[in-house]
């Protein structure tokens, strides 16, 4: 027991040692080696971890069978949903090169990656299954390891820059870590592989079209694609029993599942901004005691030039003294013109004056048709205490 935590000891430190190492010297000084550099540590490492450890060999349960079955068919699901969004948004051509060459380079070294990972993990999980703390402080290594290859810079002090490291590349990366550890720790390294090489590889490098659903919602499905599995296949996984599960049995999927994925479909539609209806929080009281910070409103998207008139509520979008570019809910007090073309005043109905600058048409995001009261008030609240520690 005392040699195993040695060894375990030992992995340990060499992945942080090696991410130390790869934030200070080799990314910031060998950038355009620093994928070869990781696949060839992983390699090492991998190597180290089966001498020290072992390899024990991933069988093919009945088990196996039912979680392999339900990824497949959450991905195949979710690959689907996209494209089919991607009908209504339209699709962008695949950065990467086509050619047969350059592809290999772009994708050989990312698979070398992935798989290293995952079996790297898959040893040291089952050589610790009775040390549920070498596990956890494993996988959270890993996390930071995985972190540390993707984040290039992050300025702290840019709520934006933080938001989008939160939501794009941070929950993703813990959401999926925690479920590849879960799925190693009872079934195998196998799935972990072909879900990675499925949308990590084949999705990123090789698919020639991809749906243009922006970054946002693009982490919306990395979040939750491996919460809806995980949620599907606890009740099956069970490390204490034996007993022959039919595979996809005959309550697999109840009326409660279709309205889950119902909800999250119609609050990511909500959200996103990619329908004529969507939803916006309010993180000021300009406009009190209509709409109050930290309400959300249901915006209908309408022609800026014909669709809006007089006493209407419109959300538009202007830029701020920073340079950024913010959504401002306020009324429409006047319809005039600004340069012989269509402008409105604006102004929120708790300021004592209408809105400096005139707004255009085109500025124009979308009309209140709907007010909810205090539902957006958690992400005004988060946003405020950011900007507040700063």
């Amino acid at each position: 027991m005392e040699k195993r935590m040695v060894k375990n000891s030992i992995l340990l430190f060499c992945i942080v040692a090696y991410t130390i190492l790869y934030k200070l010297v080799i990314f910031p000084h060998f950038m355009k080696y620093s994928d070869f550099v990781n696949a060839s540590f992983l390699s090492a490492l991998f190597a180290l971890s089966v001498i020290f450890l072992g390899f024990r060999k991933d069988k093919n349960t009945i088990v196996f069978q039912n979680v392999f079955k339900y990824t497949v068919f959450y991905l195949f699901i979710t690959g689907f949903t996209i494209y089919g969004i991607g009908f209504f948004v339209g699709f962008l051509k695949n950065a990467y090169s086509r050619e047969l060459l350059t592809l290999f380079d772009n994708i050989f070294t990312p698979i070398i990656i992935c798989c290293l990972i995952e079996l790297i993990r898959y040893v040291f999980i089952w050589a610790n299954k009775d040390k549920k703390f070498f596990v956890i402080l494993f996988t959270i290594i890993l996390i930071v390891m995985e972190l540390c290859f993707k984040v290039r810079a992050l300025d702290f002090g840019d709520f934006e820059a933080v938001f989008r490291f939160a939501s794009s590349i941070f929950l993703p990366t813990v959401i999926k870590s925690l479920f590849f550890t879960y799925i190693c720790y009872h079934v195998g390294y196998k799935i972990p592989i072909f879900y990675r090489l499925l949308v990590d590889v084949f999705y990123v490098y090789i698919v020639p079209i991809i749906p243009d659903l922006g970054e946002y919602l693009h982490s919306i499905v990395s979040i939750t694609l491996p919460v809806l599995i995980y949620i599907n296949i606890y009740e099956m996984i069970d490390s204490k029993s034996d007993k022959p599960r039919t595979i996809f049995p005959k309550n697999a999927f109840s009326v409660a599942d279709f309205g889950i994925g119902a909800f999250l479909f119609l609050l990511i539609a909500m959200i996103s901004g990619l329908f004529p209806i969507y939803m916006i929080g309010i993180g000021s009281s300009s406009m009190s005691p209509t709409i109050n910070k930290g309400d959300a409103v249901i915006l209908q998207k309408v022609n800026g030039e014909t669709g809006v008139k007089e006493g209407d509520i419109i959300a538009y979008s202007k830029t701020d003294s920073g340079q950024n570019t913010v959504v401002v809910v306020h009324r429409i007090t006047k319809v005039t013109k600004d340069s012989g073309k269509k402008a409105y005043v604006t102004k929120g109905d708790a300021n004592n004056s209408v809105d400096v600058n005139f707004v255009k048409p085109e500025q124009v995001k979308g009309v209140v048709r709907l007010r909810i009261p205090f539902l957006a008030y958690p992400t005004i609240f988060f946003k405020d205490f950011i900007q507040n520690w700063r």
